[in-house]
């Protein structure tokens, strides 16, 4: 059946109005955040509320249309998202020589928030396909060649963070799936010193992996600055005034409206306009509320009734999990500044699509019987 035929009791109607009331709720601050119209950023409220509709049909498509059904195409899902990137490379690439975002008339679409999902599915249906041999050393070889491939493509456009998401969710999901642990501890044997020579080779006046053209000038001045702040003042200014911001709203902030500019503040600055607007409370509840809607994403992976219900609900878990975090821990100085979104309240099309198709799959994963957590 395409379409999944189950009672509406199984309908899993909290995280759905979560999901829709914490997006509306974005659409506030975006309103605030650009109330301003600096350089016609006025337009991006109008066009939010555009995708936030049409990313409120999307979810409940996604939730109807039973993922097993969904699944058999996964190699069509996932040459599809290939060809975006490279289509994009040669296509998309813009005045700052990015290639990340491909015109559709008025509109643009980012493949590489598109690649998430498709991973996610492939991934899903690739390893219980082959879920005998997921211990396999050549099979693990071959899912991670498949997670690499994306990753790469995404990580010439440029853009890091894209592909630091495509690296954890696929990672992630390999884990969910029962890998071994011997290869956890191998792989963190390789990339524990890895991470050290890192870090030592970009504090170096002429990096070498800059050098090799693996990180661009601006990808290691971003490094730089974020491990000395104090050297460099003046290109740590974006996050400087992102840390004003959150520490002038102090408990209960300003009011929404009554803030001040944030540069990106519609978009990777988003929990700075919430910090100076709303305060200290008004963030503690927006991560209380993305913390529900993880955990409502794990607690659905637990009682999936087949691995690809819990790779897929997994999946979808990290990829939130992951781009919360991230947002947050570069608007707080926690991580150097790198673009990403926070999810369902940062304005995009792309970006809204993408995380409201995701919640749908999780619903659709929850319509099936469930399994009790205390089951064998």
């Amino acid at each position: 059946m395409i379409f999944v035929r189950r009672q509406w009791r199984s309908f899993d109607f909290v995280l759905a109005l979560l999901v829709l009331g914490f997006a509306v709720y974005g659409l506030f601050v975006i309103k605030s955040a650009t109330a301003y119209d600096v350089r016609g950023l006025a337009k991006i409220y109008s066009n939010q509320r555009i995708f936030l509709a049409s990313g409120a049909v999307l979810m409940f498509l996604a939730a109807f249309v039973d993922y097993h059904f969904i699944t058999r195409f996964f190699i069509p899902i996932y040459v599809l998202g290939l060809l975006l990137l490279v289509f994009v490379l040669f296509r998309g690439k813009d005045e700052t020589n990015t290639a990340r975002w491909i015109a559709v008339g008025a509109m643009s679409i980012q493949p590489s928030e598109f690649m998430k999902i498709f991973l996610i599915l492939f991934l899903a249906k690739f390893i219980d396909k082959w879920r005998d041999s997921v211990n396999n050393i050549l099979m693990l070889a071959l899912g991670l060649a498949i997670i690499a491939v994306p990753a790469a493509l995404i990580f010439v456009q440029p853009a890091l963070s894209a592909c630091l998401v495509i690296a954890t969710i696929g990672l992630c999901v390999l884990f969910v799936s029962g890998i071994h642990y011997r290869y956890i501890f191998a792989a963190a044997l390789v990339l524990v010193p890895l991470a050290a020579v890192f870090l030592w080779d970009v504090q170096k006046a002429e990096p070498f992996l800059q050098k090799i053209n693996v990180l661009g000038e601006y990808q290691v001045g971003r490094i730089k600055d974020y491990l000395h702040p104090v050297q460099n003042p003046d290109q740590y200014t974006q996050i400087s005034r992102s840390l004003s911001h959150i520490g002038r709203g102090m408990l209960t902030g300003v009011g929404l409206g009554k803030g001040t500019y944030v540069p990106a503040g519609s978009n990777d600055f988003i929990f700075a306009v919430i910090g100076e607007q709303l305060g200290f409370l008004g963030c503690a509840a927006t991560l209380g509320i993305m913390f529900l809607i993880i955990a409502k994403c794990v607690l659905t992976a637990n009682m999936a009734v087949d691995l690809q219900g819990r790779l897929i609900a997994s999946g979808v878990a990290v990829m939130l999990a992951f781009e919360a975090f991230v947002n947050v821990g570069v608007a707080t100085a926690l991580l150097p500044n790198t673009g990403m979104p926070f999810p369902f309240l940062s304005s995009g099309g792309s970006t809204m699509w993408v995380h409201m198709i995701a919640i749908g799959l999780v619903i659709n994963v929850g319509l099936f019987k469930r399994k009790s957590l205390f089951q064998e």
